[in-house]
């Protein structure tokens, strides 16, 4: 999936982790194909099992299998591309 231009692989469950753990930008998208949240981490099975946004994510139709990921070992290009999608969609969760 394409989000902003940029190649984002999915989707996945929120709910279990990765094999490994790696730095990502990290996009909810729910069924009726809208951005609901979009933010970045470091370490992928660190921040996405037990989000503190996760509550949003199900009320807006993101019950599991709805995690893309684009991943970048370089914080400051995740910072800023997380920065560029949430301005550009406005997402619903996580209203900065």
């Amino acid at each position: 999936m394409n989000i902003a231009g940029y190649p984002f692989d999915g989707p996945y469950d929120h709910n279990r982790g990765f094999t490994q753990s790696f730095g990502c930008v990290y996009a909810l998208i729910n069924s009726s194909n809208n951005l609901i949240d979009v933010g970045e981490t470091s370490d992928v099975n660190e921040r996405i099992p037990n989000h503190d946004r996760k509550a949003c994510w199900l009320r807006n139709g993101c019950p599991n299998h709805n995690l893309y990921i684009h991943k970048s070992p370089d914080q400051n290009y995740r910072l800023n591309l997380e920065n560029a999608i949430r301005q550009r969609y406005s997402p619903t969760c996580g209203v900065r």
